[in-house]
């Protein structure tokens, strides 16, 4: 069974502080046999983290993030990927709405909303 990062062990990687937690969590992904995964809610999470806490910009944090996803140690579902790379491209709808959607087309439905432009996302519609 592979393991999968925590918001604390994906932030770590990001910032490198505390540098020994970020130095347990590079070992970590180094020594792991199988790449790590990466769950919509922890990159939602980090995403929130990096804006707010660390005052990083919108493109700068869905870069890390896509930067960590990218990597051949660490999985994140191509859905996941996608919707990160639409919000660094396009900041309306947010990550998370994006994340939201990519969830239900991975599970075979469309969501519906009331929210205009997350209507315009493939795999939502406007309910009316």
């Amino acid at each position: 069974m592979s393991d999968a990062l925590d918001t604390s062990v994906v932030l770590r990687l990001l910032v490198g502080e505390p540098p020994e937690q970020a130095e347990a969590a590079r070992r970590h992904l180094e020594a792991s046999d199988q790449p790590v995964v990466v769950d919509r809610l922890v990159i939602a999470e980090s995403y929130f983290a990096l804006r707010h806490h660390y005052r990083v910009p919108h493109v700068d944090a869905a870069e890390a993030l896509l930067a960590l996803l990218s990597s051949d140690r660490v999985s994140a579902s191509p859905a996941m990927t996608s919707a990160l790379r639409a919000a660094r491209a396009a900041p309306e709808p947010g990550l998370v709405d994006r994340l939201i959607v990519a969830a239900a087309q991975e599970s075979g439905h469309t969501l519906r909303t009331f929210d205009r432009r997350l209507a315009r996302v493939d795999g939502a519609r406007l309910l009316r």
